[in-house]
């Protein structure tokens, strides 16, 4: 009895925390280059001991989705998508930060940055176009501004989005246990690569937490009311 207590309890903290990751995933799904996020579970083999449990679901943290998103045409100059794997490399205010967010901004001094004021790195550090200057990126990530190269992205790449640790909704820092290898995308100008975001598979997944939550919780209300009725069969007993 004490066993189908603590897997329906195991299940209900890993529906909970997909329901959790579907709702994130639909609050972003309309911001550009971000990439939906799937939980990982694991079965925890039955214990032995005093108090013996049957095998629980464990939620084991999470995985991206590294599906590209569709590509929409903006027409602004400093609006990149990436074709291909690789990721946008930006000075955070503690290191390196990656994205595919590829909406982008030139300050007062020339300097690109992203909407967090993060300035957008390429070889030669950060990409820096004249105020006044017309900006073209080709495919290859070469930055021209009045018809002079002035710097060539910095784009890098962490396989199946390993060794990266999310940083709010489209932004990742590394963690240090995979190296970055060298990134084989085409850079687009003028578009955005949108959301891979589902919206009707997220909604469906929302349902099926809850119905899969509410299916435990069921469980745990029928092992209470059990263990409560035997506990008050065997008081009668006793007096």
């Amino acid at each position: 009895m004490i066993r189908a207590l603590y897997t329906a309890t195991s299940g209900m903290l890993v529906e909970s925390r997909r329901l959790d990751l579907a709702a994130r995933n639909l609050y972003y799904g309309q911001v550009p280059g971000y990439k939906g996020a799937g939980e990982l579970r694991a079965a925890l083999p039955a214990t032995g001991g005093d108090l013996p449990l049957d095998v629980q679901t464990d939620y084991a943290g999470e995985f991206v989705n590294p599906a590209p998103g569709p590509v929409r045409p903006t027409n602004r100059p400093l609006d990149l998508a990436l074709s291909g794997e690789g990721l946008f490399v930006l000075q955070g205010p503690n290191g390196l930060v990656y994205t595919r967010d590829g909406r982008f901004y030139r300050g007062p001094d020339g300097t690109v940055r992203n909407g967090s004021g993060y300035p957008l790195l390429g070889e030669n550090g950060p990409v820096v176009i004249p105020p006044d200057a017309d900006v073209e990126v080709d495919e290859m990530g070469r930055v021209w501004a009045g018809g002079k190269q002035v710097d060539r992205l910095r784009l890098e790449a962490f396989p199946g989005y390993r060794g990266l640790l999310r940083l709010g909704g489209n932004l990742f820092v590394s963690t240090g246990a995979v190296k970055a290898v060298a990134a084989e995308a085409q850079v687009i100008q003028g578009a955005l690569e949108e959301s891979n975001v589902q919206q009707v598979e997220q909604m469906t997944r929302m349902i099926e937490s809850v119905r899969a939550f509410e299916a435990y919780q069921k469980v745990v209300q029928t092992v209470m009311e059990d263990v409560t009725g035997e506990a008050v069969r065997r008081i009668g007993r006793v007096a």
